[in-house]
């Protein structure tokens, strides 16, 4: 049985470890058959939060979420630019 997976990758402009992980996150999800898909945040006007937030209590980019497709659940989520980590999250 074939997995349908969606990696969610949430950035933002000027973000650091963001920008380190390029192209990797998709590269990987691509590998593994997954849809991948990138989401630049934007903050608001004073700058302490984001339009568009994923998840009520986000608090930093870049984030990554993998969804299962069949019923739209969340199976894992992190923070982080970290390599070793995005692939436990794909390995799911």
């Amino acid at each position: 049985m074939s997995k349908n997976y969606k990696v969610w990758c949430y950035t933002e402009e000027k973000c650091s470890p963001c920008e380190k992980m390029k192209p990797y996150p998709a590269e990987s999800a691509a590998a593994k058959g997954y849809e991948f898909e990138e989401v630049v945040l934007v903050r608001t006007e004073d700058g302490n939060d984001w339009i568009g937030k994923p998840i009520p209590d986000f608090f930093a980019t870049p984030f990554y979420m993998l969804e299962n497709l069949d019923d739209n659940s969340i199976l894992d989520s992190f923070y982080g630019g970290n390599k070793p980590r995005f692939d436990i999250l794909i390995n799911k």
